[in-house]
């Protein structure tokens, strides 16, 4: 049972906020934590040199600098680092792009994924997820480098994951404030772990002998957002110190980060247009119309907490270098989140090029009587007033025309909610035939919480000055626990909507033929609970991983060293993920609401307000289902509040609206007994929460749970050769080569849900009659005398049982991949790289799960023509050909290879100053994307060929690109401007021939093809020319200032537009988010050798993320209308840093 998942209190938007207590006690814990960190120290500032920790892989315990270093990017102000990042990457040997941990923990770049944004080819998904783009995120939620999303990470050189059904970490885990370096590898080496095809991040903590002596901190923030305005601390504290013994040196270091941050999102969006065609009541022509206006206010309570700590020991001899690190990040954040919905009409479940024509255009949408819509040049919809054709809803069954067989619900008042303007029967005394649109406010509250655990231990021994052996070993733990429900409330109006200004603004009014009780909108009465949704996640995985490294150094020739190792990894991996659990409850078209037919005084439980038990027993539906358990809506269920505060109050104009109370959404306890048909026996649906349905273990179905094991064994060998003094041409060169070899087993348990014929027609032989024609007389000649089960084969009947088979699938897959790398020294300021290798990315593990539902389908009994039908020479019926297909997921896949080669060349002509021009070419195998298959299926002995469709190795692709970057300080300038520097960077990248995958690697059951708006990929989507997630053209530009205790910087990342999702979850068309950038900025006073002062502010341009929707193939020229404004907090930060 779960109870109360709750986090920080719940506010409401505009009025009714809380006094705001937060400031003053901040203010007062500023002071407390100012006083101690008076007396300690913060972690080490920018004069501190931090080095980054060598990966588990890597260093011995005579390196000053490890054997591998990386290109570097710094992008902090000090002019040192500048100058040693310079010489670093002037003497790497991989193509590596490297953030250091001032830069993470000083810059306004408060995450992970907001400092790798810096980095030239990496661009971040601001959205909570790809698919849905209804949730604008404060804080970027994924990382993609050169235009691909299959990134993998590491902790210090170790594979590190989240317990979710992707196969990286969720990048808003980890506290940056415990970083010592993170590293992004854009191409390969042979020791380097397998598996990032477009990238691998490591995310690198501090080390005890990083530091030369004791080094103790503490750093203490107050965030502040502009829309939530509240406060919110961050504070992070360091202690770290090396004791020299008469056995070897000791170091110990213990680092801890705690932050909390506010941030508030909204949303003003467009529906799915409707694309009208030679309408005459619209002027004629093409006219776009959207179905629905929808306006969401969310607040993120995001609380993160984050532990490192290490120690280390080296003998005196310094043979031996032994480290065990423990790093702990906590991710918890909570959604509060309301929206308000106007909808004319609805195109759920209709085709991607469906259009609406002028013999059904009335069916749809209607201009409010006396008015007209306006359209600009381009058939755009400009403004008007929207309202509904009556429908079925306003129908009445009764023969005398009157109230009493209305389909729907009553006022308080005894009114017809809808009136009922026309009828089965005839009535024509009113008019006209059309309502008020549907006004929806939806209450929604979501609960993730992320935890990944890593504990590891390295030993580094060099028995001689050539000879050296590195053993690592590590366990990683992660869970994952998420918890997402809202109630959806329905009631009816006019909907007058203007879209000539920047944002669309929606007037609520009155709905014609919609009878309100007293107080309208403000009043509960005029609202019902029309649906409910529920969808849970608990997950957990761990890994144990093992290695040992042999590196001999083989002199001064070119021959430089060997390299070799092996690792071992063990994952286990379980997702248990629901169904989103959508139900109907009072909603229009499910029940008879007004009683079938009795009296009107009798209705049950249309409205929200409707708290006494009801008086009519027999009113469930017009069938006659009863209920016996309705004893009234809880009275604390609704919520009189006013969302007029949105957008500045620039965008709705309504009166108070009712939403459900948010006290019973957070509850899954309080939920079901609210809403579940087992406690209140309302819903035609017969609804129930997850956690509460019938077939459950522990909240979830089988179909829900994903299991999966993966061992995987690897081994390389790596030569290193040459150097600055051995030259070919009288040109320096330098490099390595080397090969991996790579050894996966997967393993996934799951069902086998079996086709069921009585799905199709009872099991039973029998004889039939023959069928009625058009003319409702039967039909002549011939036809199917018998029923189906009379003509299946007795192997097919075993085959169809209707049950259930668990299953176990093991799969072996083997991968070479060869790698090299070279530099080449052209003069003392030139120089030449390239780096050619083959990757790999093995699938996620939610598209390994192994659960298959066989589905059939046979002829048409009603055609004896039809090809599935077996007749003998004189053409009578003898059998039948059952055609078998299932959706599901695919734990046969193989990972997707990449041929990759890297070109760079490199300018250094200042100690600060370079300039570099890089390309990159991708040729990938085995490219994972949405298609069919046959699959062998076996049941009763009986084995049958089904067509499957899912997950499917698919045909190569390419994908190529250009980086180019520079960066300098103006030391030639006179004083004071002697302090000003640059750093830019531009990045193009260009694919062809990689499709969207087109997958979910998360659902409750088989399916998974992405959806959206009733449809799936599979029914046919709108066509398009990108891969989700690809700017072709993105840069940075980063203006630096540093004199004296002073040091400036403003950095601006843009990015072009691109494809955000090929099929979005409530439109089903293409949406793309249109061209952005993004100002930060920050300022520090150095106020002594122990303390400075910081101001930083995020998104300082206030830049909305602008989304647009395709309407049409790319090939037809893929032409996008408007669909989403979204908006979060600038932000600022104020921090001091005290050390000692």
């Amino acid at each position: 049972m779960i109870r109360t998942l709750e986090g920080p209190r719940t506010r409401g938007l505009g009025r009714g906020r809380p006094m705001r207590t937060t400031r003053i006690r901040m203010a007062g814990w500023m002071g407390c934590a100012s006083v101690a960190a008076l007396l300690s120290a913060a972690p080490a500032l920018a004069q501190e040199t931090v080095s980054t920790a060598p990966a588990a892989s890597q260093a011995s315990p005579s390196d000053v600098i490890a054997d591998n270093q990386v290109e570097t990017v710094i992008v902090t102000g000090q002019r040192a680092a500048l100058k040693s990042a310079q010489q670093i990457k002037r003497s790497a040997d991989t193509i590596v792009d490297s953030i250091t941990a001032s830069d993470i923990g000083s810059f306004p770049d408060k995450s992970v994924a907001e400092a790798l944004q810096r980095v030239p080819g990496v661009t971040v998904n601001r959205y909570a997820s790809t698919s849905d783009t209804t949730h604008f995120s404060a804080e970027p939620s994924g990382v993609i480098v050169r235009g691909l999303s299959q990134v993998r990470s590491e902790f210090n050189g170790r594979d590190t994951f989240s317990a979710n059904s992707s196969r990286g970490l969720s990048w808003g885990d980890v506290s940056p404030e415990l970083m010592g370096g993170v590293d992004t590898y854009k191409n390969q080496t042979a020791e380097l772990i397998e598996g990032g095809i477009a990238g691998t991040v490591d995310l690198k903590t501090r080390l005890p002998f990083d530091s030369a002596g004791r080094v103790i901190g503490i750093t203490t923030s107050l965030n502040y957002g502009t829309l939530s305005e509240q406060v919110t601390p961050e504070v992070s504290a360091i202690y770290a110190n090396r004791w020299d013994t008469e056995i070897g040196e000791f170091g110990l270091m213990v680092n801890g980060a705690h932050s909390e941050l506010n941030t508030i999102s909204e949303s003003s969006q467009f529906g799915r247009m409707g694309i009208f065609k030679d309408v005459t009541m619209f002027g004629g022509g093409t006219k776009y119309i959207p179905a629905w206006y929808r306006l969401a206010h969310t607040e993120f309570d995001r609380t993160r907490n984050g532990v490192a700590a290490a120690g280390q020991w080296r003998d005196n001899d310094r043979k031996f270098l032994a480290t065990v690190q423990f790093n702990k990040s906590s991710y918890e954040n909570i959604w509060h989140e309301r929206s308000v919905q106007g909808s004319a009409f609805s195109l759920y479940n209709r085709g991607p090029h469906f259009e609406i024509t002028n013999a059904d255009a009335n069916t749809y949408v209607l201009p409010a009587p006396g008015t007209t819509f306006k359209f600009d040049d381009e058939g755009n919809f400009e403004s008007g007033i929207m309202t509904s054709p009556l429908g079925w809803v306003g129908n009445t069954t009764s023969a005398n025309n009157d109230w009493a067989g209305y389909l729907i619900g009553q006022t308080s008042t005894g009114q017809p909610v809808i009136e009922p303007c026309y009828g089965w029967t005839g009535r024509t005394d009113c008019a006209p035939e059309q309502r008020g649109g549907e006004l929806s406010a939806t209450t929604r509250y979501n609960y993730n919480k992320q935890t990944t655990q890593d504990l590891a231990f390295n030993l580094k021994w060099d028995p001689t000055d050539r000879l050296r052996f590195n053993f690592d070993v590590q366990k990683v733990k992660a869970k994952l626990s998420n918890y997402d429900a809202d109630v959806g409330l329905v009631s009816y109006a006019n909907l007058n909507i203007d879209a000539t200004g920047d944002h669309p603004v929606m007037t609520v009014l009155p709905g014609t033929n919609i009878n309100y009780a007293p107080g309208g909108l403000a009043n509960p009465n005029a609202w019902r609970f029309n649906n409910v949704n529920n969808h849970l996640e608990r997950s957990e995985g761990d890994q144990f991983a093992a290695r040992i490294d042999v590196q001999y150094d083989l002199g001064d020739g070119w021959l430089d060293s060997l390299k070799a190792g092996a690792r071992h990894a063990d994952r286990e991996q379980t997702v248990r993920w629901s169904v989103y659990n959508w139900g109907g409850i009072a909603n229009a078209w499910g029940c008879d609401q007004g009683g079938g037919g009795v009296n009107s005084t009798d209705y049950l439980w249309y409205n929200v307000d409707r708290t006494a038990p009801a008086s009519n027993v027999n009113g469930d539906c017009a069938t006659g289902n009863a209920t016996t358990t309705f004893s009234g809506w809880d009275r604390n269920l609704p919520d009189v509040r006013s969302f007029n505060d949105i957008f500045s109050g620039d965008v709705l104009k309504s009166g108070m609206l009712t939403f459900a109370s948010m006290d019973f959404v957070k509850d899954l306890e309080k939920f079901q007994k609210a809403f579940g048909y087992s406690n209140t026996g309302v819903g035609s649906s017969r609804w129930e929460a997850v956690c509460y349905r019938p077939g459950e273990t522990n909240c979830f179905l089988p179909q829900e749970i994903t299991e999966v094991s993966e061992k995987t064994n690897a081994a390389y060998v790596m030569l290193k050769f040459g150097g600055r003094d051995h030259t070919i041409g009288g040109f320096g060169v330098s490099g390595n080569i080397g090969l991996r070899y790579v050894g996966t087993t997967n393993e996934s348990a799951g069902s086998l849900v079996h086709a069921d014929f009585n799905k199709i027609d009872p099991r039973v032989c029998q004889p039939r009659g023959r069928p009625l024609g058009p003319d409702g007389l039967p039909v002549t000649g011939a036809y199917v005398p018998q029923s189906l089960w009379c003509y299946l084969s007795a192997e097919d009947k075993a085959f169809t049982d209707g049950l259930a088979s668990s299953s176990s699938v093991r799969q072996k897959h083997h991968n070479w991949l060869p790698s090299f790398n070279l530099k080449i020294d052209l003069n003392d300021e030139w120089q030449l790289r390239l780096a050619a290798s083959r990757a790999m990315s093995r699938p996620d593990i939610g598209y390994l799960k192994n659960y298959v539902q066989v589905n059939m389908a046979g002829p048409d009994m009603n055609n004896v023509n039809d090809p599935l039908w077996v007749k003998d020479s004189a053409g009578n019926i003898t059998g039948v050909n059952i055609r078998y297909t299932a959706e599901s997921y695919n734990p046969y896949l193989k990972p997707m290879t990449a041929d990759q080669i890297d070109l760079s060349l490199e300018h250094y002509f200042a100690d600060v100053g370079s300039f570099s021009l890089a390309v990159f070419y991708k040729k990938f195998n085995d490219y994972i994307q949405y298609g069919g298959f046959n699959q062998e299926v076996t049941v009763n002995g009986v084995t049958r060929t089904v067509l499957t469709r899912g997950p499917v190795n698919g045909d190569g692709a390419k994908i190529r690109g250009a980086e180019v970057a520079y960066q300098r300080y103006f030391d030639f300038l006179p004083a004071p401007f002697d302090g000003l520097g640059i750093q830019a960077n531009f990045t193009y990248v260009s694919n062809k021939g990689i499709t969207n995958s087109n997958l979910s690697n998360a659902s409750g059951g088989g399916g998974s093809n992405t959806s959206g708006g009733g449809l799936s990929q599979a029914d046919g989507a709108v066509q398009v020319d990108s891969l989700e997630g690809l700017s072709k053209y993105a840069y940075n530009l980063v203006g630096m200032y540093e004199k004296g205790r002073w040091a400036v910087r403003a950095a601006y990342n843009w990015r072009s537009k691109y494809l955000l999702t090929a099929m979005d979850c409530c439109l089903a068309f293409p949406i793309w988010q249109d061209d952005a950038g993004y100002l930060d900025a920050s300022i520090r006073y150095r106020a002594s050798d122990n303390l400075e002062i910081s101001l930083q502010g995020s998104n300082l341009l206030n830049t909305e993320s602008v989304l647009k929707q395709q309407v049409n193939d790319a090939s037809a020229g893929g032409l996008l209308k408007d669909n989403a404004w979204n908006r979060t907090d600038k932000r600022y930060l104020l921090t001091f840093r005290f050390k000692y």
